[in-house]
């Protein structure tokens, strides 16, 4: 019994020691902060195609490639004008990501990296899906397939950061389209380019 006890106790800790299946990565650079560093890899929310009728009636359990062109091509109809537009009503603010601390000088940088520790990877294989980078209420990037261009670890994103003036918010939005439920994930780093 004492044994059976010792075993019961010894996987415990190691499955808490184990990384977290919900570790999909985050901004490496500039480095965010994270009120709860144990959940920063996670994603903010699911949504499905039932946020919009431009995809509705589509087949969203394909393969994650086929399924990031049908939501491209129906996202054209849907109304919005970006991710940004999409998302921010169903992850308001920066969720998870710290905004309190002195903004990351990025006067001499042109990127932004997103890593997965657990995977050695930028962005996980089979989470294909659009981003955007914002400074403030500009957009410096949008790509359909995040996964398909930036392949790197960690992958490096192109940000012209000189449209910041002064203080900005960085945010990075993501939605991986891998399943019918998708999903969001929204980080944000405070920068300064002055």
């Amino acid at each position: 019994m004492k044994i059976a006890a010792a075993a019961l106790v010894a996987a415990t800790s190691l499955a808490a020691m184990m990384p977290s299946t919900d570790a999909h990565g985050y901004i490496a650079f500039p480095p965010a902060q994270y009120k709860d560093p144990a959940t920063a890899t996670n994603y903010n929310a699911i949504i499905t195609a039932s946020i919009n009728t431009a995809f509705a009636g589509k087949k969203w359990d394909d393969n994650p490639t086929a399924n990031t062109k049908t939501f491209t091509a129906a996202f054209k109809k849907s109304g919005y004008t970006s991710l940004k537009q999409m998302l921010d009503k169903k992850v308001p603010g920066c969720q998870n990501s710290r905004t309190d601390f002195t903004p990351i000088k990025t006067k001499t940088y042109k990127t932004m990296e997103w890593q997965n520790d657990w995977e050695h990877k930028g962005f996980i294989d089979s989470h294909h899906g659009p981003c955007e980078i914002w400074l403030n209420n500009t957009r410096v990037l949008h790509n359909d397939d995040c996964v398909a261009t930036y392949t790197t670890y960690p992958a490096v994103l192109p940000v012209n950061y000189s449209v910041c003036k002064g203080n900005c918010i960085l945010t990075f939005y993501w939605l991986a389209l891998h399943e019918p439920n998708w999903q969001i994930y929204k980080h944000c780093v405070p920068v300064n380019y002055s």
